[in-house]
């Protein structure tokens, strides 16, 4: 429905669609130069509760899911020098995007699953790189950034683990007879050769 306000009682720049495009290109800009992992999904035809349940599932993982305009986020995606980009946006577009871009991938991955006739893989973005649907189902198979920080925690505790363990298995005997052998040499003064262990 055409807007039949006087211009005087109209927002600055409504009568100017090409100046509300060019700030909504820089917003885009700004948003998505923070950004250097995301998937890119096609919205076949998500209805507004399954937005809202993929939103809530989607917060609870702490990544973020966003539709966008896809004309003017290909505009914004030129500005920034990913061109490539242009050959994810097939239709109606969501970005799914996250820290951790093995968790944006595995995020992604479950949705298509969980809403295949809603939503579709189109590919993604990695640290500048364009990856297709297929290299991104492959990045959902790794491990997530916490999953290998919990990896490597376990590693560095082990080798003290097993040490505590045989302090109190037989290698704790030992441990016990050489304290008390000390113990003795302290108390008597006398040489290892005379000194029993208790």
């Amino acid at each position: 429905m055409a807007d039949r306000r006087p211009p005087e009682s109209k927002p600055k720049g409504s009568g100017n669609p090409n100046r509300i495009n060019r700030l909504l290109v820089k917003k885009a800009q700004a948003d998505y130069s923070k950004l250097t992992n995301m998937v890119v999904l096609v919205n076949l035809r998500v209805s507004s509760e399954q937005n809202q349940e993929m939103r809530n599932t989607l917060r609870e993982k702490k990544t973020r899911l966003r539709i966008v305009r896809s004309r003017l986020t290909m505009k914004a995606f030129n500005e920034l020098g990913l061109k490539d980009a242009q050959k994810l946006f097939l239709g109606p577009t969501c970005i799914v995007d996250a820290e951790d871009p093995v968790t944006a991938a595995k995020v992604a991955v479950d949705l298509v699953a969980k809403y295949s006739k809603s939503l579709k893989l189109a590919g993604g973005i990695l640290e500048g790189k364009l990856l297709n649907a297929k290299e991104v189902e492959s990045l959902s198979k790794f491990k997530t950034r916490p999953e290998l920080l919990g990896d490597v925690v376990m590693l560095a505790k082990s080798p003290g683990s097993r040490v505590a363990a045989q302090l109190k298995g037989p290698g704790g005997r030992i441990a016990g007879a050489i304290k008390a052998l000390v113990e003795k040499l302290e108390k008597g003064g006398g040489t290892p050769e005379t000194a029993k262990p208790a």
